[in-house]
């Protein structure tokens, strides 16, 4: 089997010139007398015009470059439309006869002044949020959104600098139904359609992270909602979504930007992002983000600072080949978040009943940990020909804990808390992942096909040294609570053997997707992957043994179409969706061990898709059912409690995007979500109840307005609220997470050189709970943010 894998991307390069001779398109040597088409797209004042849309022959995006010029090459000679489209313009289309080995110019003028594109794109500091929804990860084809039979959201860089936002959780409140969460020790994650996503993939790869994502190298956030195994495997995938965020990558220019930000709490930051291009002839282009934050916790005790460095280089070493090469590096020192439990002992039914001061931490300042993240990330990009290419990517994940010391704190009365620490010293854990994709189109008969062919591998490990100390309890109601300090901690681990483990897993997977255009308006995809999981096991590295080692085969299926009755306009989508989720062998109290299956989830979806109004208004409503089968649970026999593996839970509801620019300078992003889950077959205790922190109503709406012209020219206002109904914090649902309503508003003075930026977070100094399925974490109250930032 592992051979099998190891050989078919070899296999499959092997046989692509077969494919190519097979539809038509001829080996990559017979293209050297191939032609070009190049051109340029500018405002009627001359100015590029960046974020126009070429198409060649109305279905093949080509990208448009920051000086607003295109290059289509590899071109057989023939006839061809190239159309552009620039959001609030007429299109404009152009016929172009192409002969053997020649090059042709077709340059294109909108008919509008820079200075009029204000209501779309500011010119050179503005930002367009409307734009941008299409994305090459979500089904790793150059597919429209209109085009894509499953539901995916998008913010870009635009939208994450008007609010201001620093972190990844933060872009989170534009994902409609997404329910902003942390895990662990703080990273990102959120409740999306009844589930937990936790796991974040970075350029569409694993990553591995022990810090929080920092927005500077981030140019956008994707979610893509469902069940996704099928190209993206079982490990790094929840059935709700996932979450991918796109690095900054470098452009022609030199150009870049310094900020410094403060705020509540002692914030301050400073960060750049430099871009220059290397050579003369601009094929080596390189950027760097960095970022230097040091900030004290919103309550009692608490502090951390941040670094983060983020190069990033491409090389257009042909016409053909371009090399990426990028990493980002993130340091985090100081408290880690603090998990607050409640255990049976309370019989109170909410944490706003809870009687302890919301910003008391019962945490202690000498408590620091060091937190790193590594990640990098490089592709070869080939154009074996004008309709196939050959992608190869690789990604290293790699996260480390030193010494990490973080509270867990449990009410254990509704007066009484005890105080327990967990510690890890030290927690390493990797990834890496080795990725090969070959992307084409093809014809049989009348029928048109984009058609997807891959294989990846990825391997993770962790080695940890886990403690868990139990510190003191203490009364709320005391007149004097203790401190607790870190040498009480040393002393206590001193006494302790605790022992480090290391654990390890491969993944093998093959897959492929094809979309076939049956008419110009109704298209089809077909999709499969077939998945091998292999666990090494768990090793005591003092006793030398190893349990648990498994080994799985899964299938992942998924289905759509997409019919549009208004070619660009409307689109009915439909699809079929597989996740899976790997289970190892169980032990039962009778000493027989059994094999599980891979945990399975299947979704149906159906919705419409929108884009009227020329591009100014953008509108997703779906509704998905998601059936999940094979889950463990127990099951008394003759008085013992063995596993069986035939639970199910189901989890259904609706979810609306719209995104507008209705009028010049205004900009609008609403979305809503409703979820209904429940264990339809479980153990007693739980049956028929709700998932743990899984809300029934998310929703969210962020709105602008900048001044287009006049002597205030560039000042804007935004604000959003994001409301989240109450979640049950235990699986009986005797406990709840309280419903919360957050209010943000910025106000920004956008110039060519310059911006001033203001921003009040949580106006209405909303006490509120989010949690990661065990733990919950108290959020900031009231707080402020000011910025300054030079562009050059």
């Amino acid at each position: 089997m592992k051979r099998l894998y190891i050989i078919l991307p070899v296999l499959m390069l092997m046989g692509m010139p077969a494919m190519a001779e097979a539809t038509g398109t001829a080996p990559a040597s017979a293209y050297t007398q191939n032609g070009v088409i190049t051109g340029k797209i500018v405002t009627s004042d001359g100015q590029p015009a960046e974020f126009a849309t070429v198409l060649l022959n109305g279905k093949t995006v080509v990208p448009v470059d920051k000086n607003g010029a295109f290059r289509i090459d590899q071109l057989p000679a023939g006839t061809y439309t190239i159309t552009v489209r620039f959001a609030g313009q007429q299109t404009q289309a152009r016929t172009v006869v192409l002969q053997d080995g020649e090059t042709v110019t077709a340059d294109f003028n909108l008919q509008i002044s820079a200075k009029a594109l204000n209501e779309v794109v500011i010119v050179g500091d503005k930002y367009t949020v409307t734009a941008k929804k299409r994305s090459n990860t979500a089904s790793r084809l150059p597919l429209e959104y209109l085009e894509n039979p499953q539901v995916y959201n998008v913010v870009d860089k635009e939208l994450i600098a008007e609010q201001m936002a620093l972190t990844l959780e933060e872009s989170f409140r534009n994902i409609p139904g997404a329910a902003p969460a942390k895990t662990g020790a703080g990273m990102p994650a959120f409740f999306s359609r009844g589930f937990l996503t936790t796991d974040n993939l970075r350029n569409g790869m694993a990553t591995y992270l022990r810090t929080g994502i920092d927005l500077v190298s981030v140019e956008r956030v994707e979610t893509i909602k469902g069940p996704s195994s099928t190209l993206f495997g079982g490990t790094l995938v929840s059935y709700g979504g996932l979450v991918n965020y796109v690095t900054k990558k470098p452009y022609e220019k030199f150009g870049g930007e310094v900020n410094f930000m403060t705020g509540s709490y002692e914030l301050n930051r400073l960060t750049a992002d430099i871009n220059a291009p290397v050579n003369a002839q601009k094929t080596v282009l390189f950027r760097i983000n960095l970022a230097a934050q040091n900030k004290n916790d919103w309550q009692d005790q608490g502090h951390g600072s941040t670094l983060v460095i983020a190069p990033s280089l491409t090389y257009k070493a042909s016409d053909r080949l371009t090399l990426r090469l990028d990493a980002d590096m993130q340091n985090y020192k100081g408290t880690s978040n603090t998990g607050w439990a409640v255990t049976s002992g309370v019989t109170l039914k909410s944490f706003d009943q809870l009687p302890l001061d919301y910003k008391r931490s019962l945490i202690d300042n000498s408590f620091i940990g060091h937190q790193y993240s590594r990640n990098i990330f490089a592709q070869a990009e080939y154009k074996l020909s004008s309709k196939w290419t050959s992608q190869t990517n690789y990604a290293w994940g790699n996260g480390e804990y030193t010494d990490l010391l973080y509270f867990n704190q449990s009410w254990i009365r509704n007066d009484s808390i005890q105080r327990a620490l967990g510690v890890f010293s030290p927690d390493k854990v990797g990834r890496k992942h080795i990725q090969q994709n070959f992307t084409g189109e093809f014809n049989t008969g009348s029928l048109r096909h984009r058609l997807l062919i891959g294989a990846d591998f990825m391997s993770q490990y962790r080695n940890y040294k886990y403690a868990g100390l139990i510190m003191d309890t203490v009364n709320v109601f005391s007149a004097t609570i203790k401190d607790v300090k870190v040498q009480k901690a040393e002393e206590m681990l001193a006494k302790l053997s605790t022992p480090p483990i290391m654990t390890r897993q491969n993944a093998y997977g093959a897959y492929f997707s094809d979309v076939i255009n049956i008419t110009d308006n109704l298209l089809v995809m077909a999709s499969l992957r077939l998945d091998y999981f292999e666990n090494k096991g768990t090793t005591n590295n003092l006793s030398r043994t190893t349990t648990g080692a498994f080994d799985q085969l899964a299938l992942s299926p998924k289905f759509g179409i997409v019919y549009q009755p208004v070619k660009e306009k409307v689109a009915l989508f439909a699809n079929y969706m597989n996740g899976f989720k790997n289970e190892g062998d169980v032990l039962q109290p009778d000493g027989t061990t059994i094999s599980l299956k891979p945990q399975q989830a299947e979704q149906i979806e159906g919705g419409v898709k929108l884009d009227l109004l020329n591009n100014k208004l953008s509108a997703t409503i779906s509704y998905y059912d998601i059936s999940v089968s094979r889950i463990r649970r127990t099951q008394e026999i003759n008085g013992q409690n063995f596993i069986v593996q035939d639970g199910t839970q189901e989890s259904k509801g609706i979810e609306a995007e719209v995104i507008g620019n209705p009028f010049p300078g205004f900009n609008f992003v609403a979305g809503y979500g409703y979820n209904k889950n429940k264990y339809t077959k479980s153990n007693k205790d739980v049956l028929g109840k709700r998932v743990i922190g899984t809300p029934e109503h998310v929703g969210n709406v962020w709105l602008s307005y900048s001044l287009l012209s006049g002597s205030l020219k560039g000042l804007g206002i935004g604000a959003g609220v994001m409301y989240v109904s109450d979640a049950y914090y235990n699986a009986t649902n005797t406990f709840s997470m309280p419903a919360y309503t957050v209010v943000d508003a910025t106000l920004y003075y956008n110039q060519p050189r310059f911006r001033l930026s203001v921003k009040a977070n949580n106006i209405t100094n909303e006490h509120y709970w989010i949690s990661d399925g065990f733990y919950s974490r108290p959020q900031p109250p009231v707080n402020f943010l000011a910025g300054i930032a030079y562009k050059f």
